[in-house]
């Protein structure tokens, strides 16, 4: 299917920068611009709806200009902050261009370690999103959207770190973390699923569900 095909369905696309494509998500475009606010010391109560209005007009925008062809990512990180600018709110603006430059120097920055199966030597390589993305669509059969969610928040982990170099064990272990919290191992507890359905992930506003700890005076039922 080439980038034609994706929208002629009026839908928007945007194209990441791994080459995959995926459908325009308007909670993740105005959590996006609330945090900007939020960043550059706006009261976020005064600005919900100036955000939810701005990210409206960005998605209208997109429809109307770019009807056939996925958006790629640049290009949407330069219109918001055109809007923002042209608005009135540059600080707003600025905070989230910083954010995305601090999040590609750390992505440049962190090396993740891994043993080579011919010779069994370390080697180094760097960080990569878009590998964790496909292991969760590989192995443990998440939809694209889902997987990007879930990777997104280990990378967090990863660059809380605060280290250079992570091993691979450490972000399995971060992967598997993650995917408990939502529920998503078939060991899970935290989330209730039938069989044979995908459980419905969260916003991303929401946060993971996570089991209470038993206290040592509870009673539990034994019969």
């Amino acid at each position: 299917m080439n980038s034609e095909q994706y929208a002629m369905d009026g839908t928007i696309r945007v194209l990441k920068r791994d080459g995959s494509v995926e459908e325009f998500n308007f909670s993740k475009l105005l959590t996006c611009i609330r945090h900007g606010f939020q960043g550059s010391g706006e009261p976020l109560d005064r600005h919900k709806a100036t955000s939810k209005g701005l990210t409206e007009a960005v998605q209208t925008y997109l429809e109307r200009s770019e009807p056939h062809s996925p958006v790629p990512t640049h290009y949407l990180a330069e219109l918001v902050e055109l809007v923002l600018t042209q608005t009135g709110y540059t600080a707003a603006s600025l905070v989230i261009k910083e954010h995305a430059d601090l999040r590609c120097r750390r992505r440049n920055w962190v090396k993740v370690a891994q043993r080579r199966e011919r010779d069994g030597r370390i080697v180094q390589k760097r960080w990569s999103k878009s590998r964790v993305v496909r292991h969760l669509c590989e192995m443990h059969k998440l939809e694209t959207p889902s997987a990007r969610m879930i990777a997104g928040r280990v990378e967090q982990l990863v660059f809380n770190c605060g280290i250079k170099v992570v091993t691979t064990g450490l972000v399995d272990e971060m992967v598997r973390s993650e995917l408990l919290a939502w529920g998503l191992l078939p060991a899970a507890l935290v989330v209730k699923r039938k069989r044979g359905q995908q459980p419905r992930l969260p916003t991303h506003d929401e946060k993971p569900v996570r089991s209470r700890k038993r206290k040592v005076g509870d009673k539990t039922d034994t019969a």
